[in-house]
C-alpha cells in the first residue's frame, strides 16, 4: 500500500529533474528560462518530493551511521543511478562553486531570472530531486532493505547492521538490487 502511493512523488521528482536538467542546459546556453520567475517553482517542488523520501528515510536514518543509511536509501537502486546521483552531488558542489565567483549584483530581474542564477540554483535542483526519486525508487523497489532488523532475543538493529549491538547475533546479509 505504501509503495503504491510513493509513485507519484517518485514521478514528480523524475518531472522535477528533467525540468531542472533542462532549466540548467538553457542557462549554460545563456538563454533565459521561459516563464519568467516561474522557473523558481521548482524550489518549492523540492519540498513536495523531499517530504515523502525524509518520511521514508526516517527508520534507516535513526539509528544515525550515516555511510549505512546511504547505502540503505540507495540500495534498492541500479548502480547506475546511484553512481549518478553521486555525480549529481559533486556537480552541485562545482557548479555552486563557480556560481558564487560569478554571481550577479542584482538576484533578479522583472523578466525573469538571469541565466547565470537559474544556473547556480538548478544544479541543486538537479541533485535534489534526482536523490529523492532514488531514495523513493529504493523503496518501491527493495522494501526489506528500509526495515529494523531484529535479532533472535528481539533487540532492534539499524538496517546495514551486520552484528546485533546487544547480543553479537551475526545477520544474514540482505540482497541489493543491482
Amino acid at each position: 500500500m505504501l509503495n503504491a502511493a510513493l509513485i507519484p512523488f517518485m514521478l514528480l521528482a523524475a518531472m522535477g529533474f528533467l525540468l531542472s536538467v533542462s532549466a540548467h542546459i538553457l542557462s549554460l546556453l545563456g538563454i533565459q528560462v521561459p516563464g519568467g520567475n516561474a522557473v523558481m517553482g521548482l524550489h518549492i517542488g523540492i519540498f513536495a518530493v523531499w517530504l515523502p523520501a525524509v518520511l521514508v528515510s526516517r527508520p534507516v536514518a535513526k539509528f544515525g551511521n550515516r555511510w549505512g543509511s546511504l547505502k540503505i536509501l540507495l540500495g534498492g537502486c541500479p548502480r547506475w543511478m546511484i553512481y549518478g546521483v553521486m555525480a549529481l552531488f559533486i556537480y552541485a558542489i562545482v557548479n555552486f562553486l563557480v556560481f558564487m565567483g560569478n554571481a550577479p549584483n542584482q538576484s533578479h530581474l522583472d523578466a525573469g531570472w538571469p541565466p547565470s542564477v537559474v544556473r547556480g540554483f538548478s544544479g541543486h535542483w538537479m541533485l535534489f530531486y534526482a536523490a529523492a526519486f532514488s531514495i523513493l525508487y529504493s523503496r518501491i523497489h527493495a522494501p526489506q532493505l528500509f526495515a529494523p532488523r531484529k535479532c533472535p532475543a528481539g533487540h532492534t538493529s539499524s538496517p546495514s547492521a551486520r552484528f546485533c549491538p546487544e547480543c553479537g547475533f551475526a545477520f544474514q546479509e540482505r540482497p541489493r538490487n543491482t
